[in-house]
């Protein structure tokens, strides 16, 4: 079952892939990427490490005595690193050792943070998925996110508001440390729904996405000089951002590319010129998190490596 879901996810990227140089001229793709100016490649760069600094910041204070900056910086760049280059999403849980161990957590209360951050993640894709649903017509398919999100958020206010509902892992007859850990974990989550923690998680949240979408901005913007405006840059960073989401190889390689110049071209925007910037986009994603991510994850090996979970 592991060989065929490898072999699905690498056969869709190779898919995507070939989607996406289809019709391209490798000399165009070359000339249209050496026409990107150095100022603004670099300041998308930046960009992006401000989000991962913001990352960093987000997770700090999602715990109660707050984590340290520099563990919580660290862990975020270690785990998006290894997403990058491993399958099933092996980062977060070498994000969640790290915490532990840097932080004297228990594991289930530092997965409990990583997966409170994916949640709040979702989230945004979800409000972005909404707002190009409108703005294309499909009110249908966006009534359903909007149930499966309040449905989401309902099953965990009511175990924050009946505990004892946690007993139901029991009652699934399930190997009694899976069903502990599920609880403890559980309950780490549901000790995160008050006031202040979901203020501070809405607001980090949102700043957090801001960077995102303004690594995306600088990119089209100044570097490609698209001029998409608003909406048009929003747009392409909604359909991109979904991308991620579709099965595929680590760091969404092929998914991410045929998505974004589905999305520019939709914007009249030239074959070769799209993939160019598509192109850059998606390695200044990829490639710097991913080499000081992996240096950081090298020069600290005892902070990534638990054998008690």
């Amino acid at each position: 079952m592991n060989k065929f879901k490898a072999i699905l996810r690498w056969g869709i990227s190779i898919i995507c892939l070939v989607y996406a140089f289809y019709g391209v001229p490798l000399k165009d793709l070359l000339s249209a990427v050496k026409n990107l100016p150095l100022l603004p490649m670099l300041l998308t760069v930046a960009a992006g490490f401000m989000a991962y600094a913001i990352l960093g910041l987000r997770l700090k204070f999602m715990n109660e005595p707050s984590l340290k900056f520099k563990s919580a910086f660290y862990a975020s760049l270690v785990g998006l690193a290894l997403n990058n280059v491993l399958p099933a999403k092996a980062g977060e849980i070498a994000k969640a050792v790290w915490i532990k161990n840097e932080n004297n957590l228990s594991f289930d209360a530092a997965l409990g943070l990583v997966f409170m951050e994916r949640f709040f993640d979702v989230n945004i894709l979800a409000l972005l998925s909404l707002w190009f649903m409108f703005k294309i017509g499909m009110s249908s398919a966006a009534n359903i996110l909007i149930i499966c999100l309040i449905l989401g958020w309902a099953i965990l206010i009511i175990f924050r508001n009946k505990p004892e509902y946690l007993n139901i892992y029991n009652k699934l007859h399930l190997p009694l440390k899976l069903a502990d850990f599920l609880t403890r974990f559980t309950k780490s989550l549901i000790a995160q729904l008050y006031i202040r923690r979901l203020v501070w998680m809405i607001v980090s949240t949102f700043l957090l996405w801001s960077f995102y979408y303004l690594q995306m901005a600088i990119a089209l913007d100044l570097a490609a000089k698209l001029n998409l405006g608003f909406a048009g840059t929003l747009g392409v960073f909604a359909l991109s951002s979904l991308g991620m989401l579709l099965p595929s190889s680590p760091g969404a390689i092929g998914v991410y590319e045929a998505v974004a110049v589905t999305a520019l071209t939709a914007y009249n925007v030239p074959r070769d010129q799209a993939l160019a910037i598509t192109l850059f986009v998606h390695m200044a994603q990829f490639i710097p998190v991913t080499v000081v991510g992996g240096l950081i994850f090298l020069a600290f090996p005892d902070a990534s490596k638990d054998n008690k979970i």
